[in-house]
């Protein structure tokens, strides 16, 4: 069971409105990795003028982070047995909401250590529709070693949809002891680490049991997990990512700042990089991901 300091109430938004920022310093995620290599990729894509341009933005830099992987290092990836739940979904921008996040999240072939987003704009418009092009440079390092056969993980949520406001219990269970990380994926593909957190810090868990967050002796002293939809959006799909992890990770408290009461929907840019940086840290022998998704509706 974890272990919390406090007797609150959480609300989560997006899904926690207990806002976990990651701050990670250079120093203490160690050099990028002697395989890194710089890609430099050049995306346009189509939109109509009911997409917003923010929207548009947030896909077309998904996309050039995915081709800025796949040119690195070409390989096939399989992923889909990562997704815990099946994609629910609501037309297909459900499918590129989440997509990408999968693929980059969960590919064994390459991680974004570092980007530089040279060019972002809107180019060309035409009638109903137009143009954005965005230019990167980002910097891909092969994951090390092999994955571990013998170590699995199940995670689990208590609904798939979510109305404003529901409550949240997610479970989890690997097949050995170790330790939890619950990071959040935004629609825009940003990331929020979710547990531990600064009021539930002991993620140990042990093999082939079942782990609540929160758990029983959390819900009694006040604790919840409650989703907010995006306010401009009649429902937002996130996706949970569950990192098991046979050792702690070092440094793992430094990343995490706490922000009781704080509402965000994104979480930028730069936490993407900083996520995908410190999974590469972990070799693939000693981690396994899995990932849940949450439709949340008004």
């Amino acid at each position: 069971m974890s272990k919390c300091k406090n007797n609150l109430t959480i609300s989560i938004v997006a899904l926690l409105s207990i806002i976990l920022l990651i701050t990670i310093p250079e120093s203490s995620l160690g050099q990028e990795s002697k395989k890194s290599k710089w890609i430099y990729i050049d995306t346009t894509l189509a939109f109509t003028t009911d997409v917003p341009i923010s929207a548009a933005r947030e896909k077309t830099l998904n996309a050039a982070r995915q081709r800025a992987v796949k040119k690195a290092i070409p390989a096939e990836v399989l992923i889909a047995s990562a997704l815990n739940d099946r994609i629910f979904e609501k037309g297909n921008d459900v499918e590129e909401q989440t997509a990408y996040s999968i693929f980059s999240i969960l590919s064994t072939t390459g991680h974004i250590v570092d980007e530089k987003i040279l060019y972002s704009k809107v180019e060309k418009l035409e009638k109903n529709i137009y143009h954005y092009r965005v230019k990167l440079k980002a910097s891909v390092a092969e994951p090390s070693g092999e994955r571990n056969p013998a170590l699995s993980l199940e995670v689990g949520v208590n609904k798939n949809f979510l109305k404003d406001g529901d409550e949240l219990q997610i479970t989890v269970k690997s097949s050995a002891d170790g330790y939890i990380y619950l990071f959040n994926f935004l629609p825009d593909n940003s990331v929020v680490l979710i547990f531990p957190n600064a009021l539930c810090q002991n993620n140990f868990i042990k093999s082939n049991t079942i782990f609540e967050i929160p758990s029983k002796k959390e819900k009694e002293r006040g604790i919840k997990y409650r989703v907010r939809c995006h306010p401009e959006s009649e429902m937002t799909v996130e996706t949970i990512l569950a990192v098991f992890c046979i050792n702690p990770i070092a440094g793992i408290d430094k990343f995490v700042r706490l922000k009781e009461g704080t509402v965000t929907f994104s979480a930028g840019d730069e936490s993407f990089v900083q996520f995908q940086k410190w999974l590469a840290e972990v070799p693939l022998s000693q981690r396994v991901e899995k990932a849940v998704q949450v439709h949340i509706y008004r």
